[in-house]
C-alpha cells in the first residue's frame, strides 16, 4: 500500500512538471519571460476564442517622449483658459410661408427659423463678436455659456461686407474676456486652435496651421487668413486663438466644393483680428463702419491709357476724376494721375486700392505715388469719412466751394425701381431693397438684375428706399461706388464708375 502510494506521488509530479513545462514553452513563445510569469501581473481573461492576455505597459515611456508630453500638458492647459470665454449662439425668427389647400385657399402660416453659431467674449461688460451672417434675419438671440448657463444678447451693430456682428450680454458681469492679437504679426506656418460648436455639438476645439495670408473673396471688405483647422457649419463666429490665447482671427467660412452639404476639406477662413477689432471700435463708436475716403473716380490701367499717358509700367490705378471738395482734390491729385503705391504698398487694380483706403483710418495721413507727366511723384493725402461728406453733399445747397448734385439726372443714369421688403419678408429679418424694375435707359442695365436683394452701400446697410436713393445718387456723383447684393444664395460684391450729371 506503502509503494502504491509513493507511486502515485510520483505520477502526480510528473503531470504538473509536464504542465507547467507546457505553460513556460506558451510564454517564452509570447516573448514573456518566467519573472513575470511568476508575479502573475498579466490578466488572463476566459473567452468562446481561448485566453487573450493585455499588455499593462506603453509602447514608449514618458521620458523618451518629454517634448510631446509637454506639448500636450499645454494645448490642454491652454485650451481650459480659452474655453471659458467662447460661447454658443442660438438665433430664431419667425418666417411666413404660404399655403394652399384641396379647394385653393391659400393662407400664410407662420414657422419658427432656427440659426446656429459661435461666438467670443472680448470684453469684461459682455460685448461678444460673432459674424454679421450668423445673426441676420435672426433677432431672437440665445449664448449657451461654458458654464451651461444661458443669456439672451442683443445686437449692437454689424457689418456685413467685413462680416463681424458685435452682440453685448443682457446680464451683469463681470465676463472672462479673451484679449486681440496681433493679425498682421502672425506668419504662414503658426499654430492656431479654432474653437466653436459645430453642428451643435457643443464645445470643439480643433487645431492646425496658418496656411496663408491676405486671401480676397469678392464679397469680403478685408483679405482673410486661411487655416488647416477644421471648422464646419455652427464654428462661425468662434475665435481662432494662437498659442498664447490670444484672438487672431474670427472664423468666418470654409472652402467646400459640396455648396448643399458643405463641410471641412483641409482650407478654412478667418477674419483677422485686425480688420475685426477696427469694425467694433466702430460699431460701438459711431453705431456704423467707418469707410476712409479720398474722392476718386477710380479705373484700371489699360492697353489703350499705357499708350496714351506713356505709361509702361505693371499694374497701377488711372484717375478718371475727382470729387470736389474731397480729400484728393485738397492733396493734389489730377485727373489722369496713375496711382501705382499707397504708402508701401503696390497696387495692382482698382479693387486692391479701394480696399487700401476704406481700411485707412480716417485722419490719418498716406502717401501716394502716381505717375505723371511721364516721372513718378509723391503726394500725401488726408483720409476723410465718406459717410461725413456724402452728408454734406447731400445737405450743400452748392456754397462752400462744393457742386450741387443734379439729382434728377442721377436718378435717370440709375434707371432703377425698387421696392421695401414686406412684412413677411421684414418678419424673416430681410433688410435692403429689391430691385423691381430696370429700366431701358438704365446705366446699370446688364450689371444688375431684378430680383437682386441690395443689402449694402459702401459697406452701409440699407434701411429702406430712400435711404438707398439718397446714398446711392451721392457717391455715383463723385467716387466708385460698391453695392452688397444678395443674388439666391449668392453673395456678390458689386464696384460701379461714377455717372455723369
Amino acid at each position: 500500500m506503502h509503494q502504491s502510494f509513493s507511486r502515485f506521488l510520483i505520477l502526480l509530479a510528473v503531470f504538473f512538471a509536464a504542465f507547467l513545462g507546457v505553460i513556460l514553452v506558451r510564454k517564452a513563445k509570447n516573448g514573456d519571460d518566467l519573472f513575470h510569469f511568476l508575479k502573475n501581473n498579466d490578466p488572463v481573461t476566459a473567452s468562446p476564442n481561448g485566453d487573450y492576455t493585455l499588455r499593462r505597459d506603453p509602447a514608449v515611456d514618458l521620458n523618451d517622449v518629454r517634448v510631446l508630453a509637454a506639448i500636450n500638458a499645454e494645448s490642454a492647459a491652454l485650451v481650459r483658459s480659452v474655453m471659458p470665454s467662447v460661447v454658443s449662439i442660438d438665433t430664431a425668427g419667425v418666417r411666413h410661408e404660404r399655403r394652399r389647400d384641396f379647394w385653393g385657399r391659400t393662407w400664410v402660416q407662420p414657422r419658427t427659423v432656427q440659426g446656429q453659431g459661435s461666438g467670443v467674449i472680448v470684453s469684461k461688460e459682455g460685448h461678444v463678436l460673432t459674424n454679421h451672417h450668423v445673426i441676420t434675419g435672426n433677432p431672437r438671440i440665445r449664448l449657451t455659456m461654458h458654464d451651461g448657463s444661458v443669456h439672451s444678447a442683443k445686437i449692437i451693430g454689424s457689418d456685413p461686407t467685413v462680416d463681424i456682428a458685435v452682440l453685448k450680454i443682457e446680464s451683469p458681469g463681470p465676463f472672462k474676456a479673451l484679449k486681440f492679437g496681433n493679425s498682421e504679426k502672425t506668419e504662414v506656418g503658426n499654430v492656431v486652435f479654432a474653437i466653436g460648436s459645430p453642428f451643435g455639438l457643443g464645445e470643439t476645439v480643433t487645431d492646425g496651421r496658418i496656411s496663408a495670408k491676405k486671401r480676397s473673396f469678392s464679397d469680403s471688405q478685408v483679405d482673410l487668413l486661411q487655416t488647416s483647422a477644421a471648422i464646419n457649419p455652427g464654428n462661425s463666429g468662434g475665435p481662432l486663438v494662437n498659442i498664447q490665447g490670444e484672438i487672431i482671427g474670427i472664423n468666418s467660412r470654409i472652402y467646400s466644393t459640396d455648396r448643399k452639404n458643405p463641410g471641412f476639406q483641409g482650407i478654412s477662413f478667418a477674419v483677422p483680428s485686425n480688420a475685426a477689432l477696427v469694425t467694433m471700435r466702430h460699431i460701438l463708436a459711431r453705431g456704423r463702419p467707418v469707410r476712409g475716403f479720398l474722392g476718386m473716380a477710380l479705373e484700371n490701367v489699360d492697353r489703350s491709357a499705357r499708350k496714351e499717358l506713356k505709361y509702361d509700367q505693371p499694374g497701377g490705378v488711372r484717375v478718371m476724376g475727382v470729387a470736389p471738395d474731397a480729400p484728393a482734390l485738397k492733396a493734389g491729385i489730377k485727373k489722369n494721375d496713375i496711382i501705382t503705391h499707397f504708402n508701401k504698398d503696390t497696387v495692382g487694380n482698382t479693387r486692391e486700392l479701394i480696399r487700401f483706403i476704406q481700411q485707412s483710418k480716417v485722419g490719418t495721413e498716406v502717401t501716394l505715388m502716381v505717375w505723371r507727366d511721364n516721372a513718378q511723384e509723391s503726394i500725401t493725402a488726408t483720409i476723410g469719412d465718406a459717410e461725413k461728406f456724402n452728408q454734406q453733399l447731400l445737405q450743400n445747397e452748392g456754397g462752400n466751394g462744393i457742386q450741387k448734385i443734379d439729382t434728377k439726372a442721377i436718378l435717370n443714369a440709375i434707371g432703377l425701381i425698387v421696392r421695401n421688403p414686406n412684412s413677411r419678408e421684414q418678419e424673416q429679418g430681410i433688410r435692403g431693397v429689391f430691385i423691381e424694375q430696370i429700366l431701358p435707359e438704365s446705366q446699370l442695365k446688364g450689371k444688375l438684375l431684378t430680383g437682386d436683394l441690395i443689402r449694402a452701400v459702401n459697406g452701409r446697410q440699407v434701411t429702406d428706399k430712400n435711404d438707398f436713393f439718397q446714398r446711392l445718387v451721392v457717391s455715383l456723383s463723385v467716387q466708385n461706388t460698391e453695392l452688397f447684393i444678395q443674388r439666391g444664395k449668392n453673395s456678390i460684391r458689386l464696384t460701379l464708375s461714377p455717372m455723369k450729371q
